[in-house]
């Protein structure tokens, strides 16, 4: 992936028609080759900007927290009240300090996992995966121990995994899961990124996305600028004009500005 490296400078309309008028000039019966050069100009100048765009599948048993993680991602927002989610879509955009854009496009999906087949379809449209436990409850990690091996079977390749454990915030006397332990495993015998956090006090949220374009080799980390949001639009507009709330399919979109 590129490096970092200094905004692109761009030239300025002005300067590309007073460019395309000397030419016009100089050679009157050319129009079609001078058009031909504003066309190249502006090819050359769209291919100057690159554009990356990835696909985050967030997965885990159920009221572990995903949703919570990416609704304090994105929105700077924490919901205490569950609500089952079955499948949803959320973008980020970012524009990066070379002048390059990121798109990372995150689903959210359900815990229960009632559809089989949703699954299988989560995984195989994912290019990075964020697999959320709960460290007070040892069976949500035995599910992403599940998860885990169905991403690798299913992918035949190792994607970017970063493991994640939510709810540090309870009493340390409710933890099941060892955060020496459950490292060491994900670290050094599976070679994926490990974070814990806790979505209610907003902890360690930017981390898990840091880690996650790391393990993906993308070399532009997140700055605390993904907190001063530019917009939000946490429902859509239907056909009809009005505005949906969330449900399965919903897509939400952000945007902000990475240094």
């Amino acid at each position: 992936m590129p490096g970092t490296c200094q905004r692109l400078r761009l030239p300025s309309l002005t300067s590309v028609l007073k460019s395309t008028r000397a030419n016009s000039a100089d050679y009157p019966s050319s129009s079609s080759a001078s058009g031909n050069k504003r066309c190249n100009t502006t090819t050359h100048s769209s291919d100057l900007i690159r554009k990356q765009q990835h696909r985050i599948v967030v997965m885990g048993a159920a009221k572990v927290g995903k949703t919570c993680i990416i609704s304090q991602f994105l929105y700077d927002k924490f919901n205490p009240r569950y609500k089952q989610t079955v499948e949803e879509l959320h973008r980020g955009e970012y524009d990066l300090p070379d002048g390059s854009a990121l798109t990372l496009d995150i689903l959210d999906t359900s815990g229960s996992y009632e559809f089989p087949a949703m699954r299988t379809l989560s995984i195989s449209s994912g290019a990075a995966f964020i697999l959320v436990y709960d460290v007070n409850d040892i069976e949500s990690w035995y599910e992403v121990e599940r998860l885990r091996n169905l991403i690798i079977t299913q992918k035949g390749t190792k994607p970017p995994i970063v493991v994640v454990g939510n709810k540090i915030d309870m009493d340390e006397s409710e933890r099941q899961v060892e955060y020496e332990v459950t490292e060491m495993v994900v670290c050094e015998d599976w070679h994926c990124g490990y974070i814990e956090c806790s979505a209610k006090e907003n902890t360690g949220i930017v981390q898990i996305f840091k880690e996650l374009l790391v393990q993906a080799n993308i070399r532009y980390n997140l700055s605390p600028a993904v907190r001063r949001r530019r917009q939000s639009l946490p429902s859509f507009t239907s056909a009809k004009g009005s505005k949906s709330p969330s449900h399965r399919g919903a897509f939400k979109r952000h945007s902000c500005t990475m240094t």
